[in-house]
């Protein structure tokens, strides 16, 4: 567990609505603190069972998500 404060939430917000795009699935709440924390930690790394969802997303520094 990696600690956040309640003010990161704002920024997942807008990452939620970035990344959904109806009909197709997009990050939830679940997903939103992984790139939290890949942001943070400068991690890439990732391993998730929706990888549809995570090849989609780009870290702040244009890096993609190295899907394990």
């Amino acid at each position: 567990m990696f600690p956040f404060d309640a003010s990161d939430l704002i920024d997942m917000c807008g990452w939620i609505k970035q990344y959904t795009q109806q009909p197709r699935t997009g990050m939830d709440l679940a997903d939103a603190p992984l790139y939290w924390l890949a942001c943070e930690s400068g991690v890439a790394q990732i391993l998730a069972v929706d990888m549809r969802d995570f090849s989609r997303c780009r870290l702040p520094d244009g890096r993609a998500f190295e899907m394990l």
